[in-house]
């Protein structure tokens, strides 16, 4: 007589656990809260609370020194921070991307870079002339989110069609298939910004080739981010520039894009 037990299917086996992620938003949130609040301080409260007082006053002060003074405080917590990320990945071998080499920083870094000196270049140009160009001045917030919202969509589109990378991409090897940009960012700001370093991009990348589920939810999170900054950043530039709106309004709107 046959064994019962032999036609008895096996127990399956438990499902492996997944590659952790070490790092908690949630241990970390009045950390995250005080960052977003420097950031919105820096580029949009800050140089609204000395423009208006200084703008509506007529006849005090020219408006090119106004500007001299709302320009000067524009950029100084986000310098400080690039500049920081700069020291990082050139001095710290720990911090860089996996395979990369020191000349080449991180995407997230270099793309920053990009943004910053594109907003810097519009504030020079429209606080620059003796009649300031007002509504240029409104627009460093704006391009920024823009910048991003398009790169965002460029690397989900390249993303989903399964396009190579043609060159390094933080720890994307050229060759390697592009992943979405919301992985670079999460990869390079939380290895470099809080200091869990390599171990961090190691994990992340062993999460992101073992989980389909999580290769999905980041190209959903992709696009999430990337429609409403292409969106709003579109909203906003083109409320700027109509010349109905008042331009010290639209100078608000500019600055508060952030907010949006």
């Amino acid at each position: 007589m046959a064994d019962k037990d032999s036609d008895t299917p096996s127990d399956p086996l438990p499902p492996k656990p997944l590659p952790e992620l070490p790092y908690s938003l949630w241990k970390h949130k009045k950390n995250i809260a005080i960052v977003w609040s420097l950031l919105a301080l820096d580029t949009a409260i800050l140089p609204l609370v000395l423009f208006y007082p200084l703008w509506y006053p007529a006849n005090v002060l020219r408006p090119a020194l106004i500007f001299a003074v709302t320009t000067s405080v524009f950029g100084i917590i986000s310098g400080v921070e690039w500049a920081y990320r700069t020291w990082q990945l050139w001095k710290h071998e720990h911090v860089r991307p996996l395979g990369g080499q020191r000349k080449y920083f991180d995407f997230f870094h270099l793309s920053y870079t990009t943004g910053y000196m594109l907003s810097l270049v519009e504030l020079i140009i429209g606080a620059a002339p003796h009649q300031p160009i007002v509504r240029l001045c409104a627009m460093p917030v704006p391009t920024f989110v823009l910048f991003f919202g398009f790169e965002l969509t460029i690397l989900a589109v390249l993303n989903a069609c399964g396009v190579s990378a043609p060159f390094r991409i933080s720890s994307v090897a050229k060759g390697q298939r592009i992943r979405p940009g919301v992985y670079t960012i999460i990869e390079d700001v939380i290895s470099v910004d809080t200091g869990t370093s390599r171990h961090y991009r190691e994990a992340i990348n062993a999460r992101y080739e073992a989980s389909p589920r999580f290769q999905r939810m980041l190209q959903v999170v992709s696009w999430f981010w990337a429609v409403p900054a292409l969106m709003v950043g579109g909203a906003v530039t083109a409320v700027v520039w109509v010349q109905r709106v008042p331009q010290t309004i639209a100078y608000g709107i500019g600055k508060d894009c952030i907010g949006a």
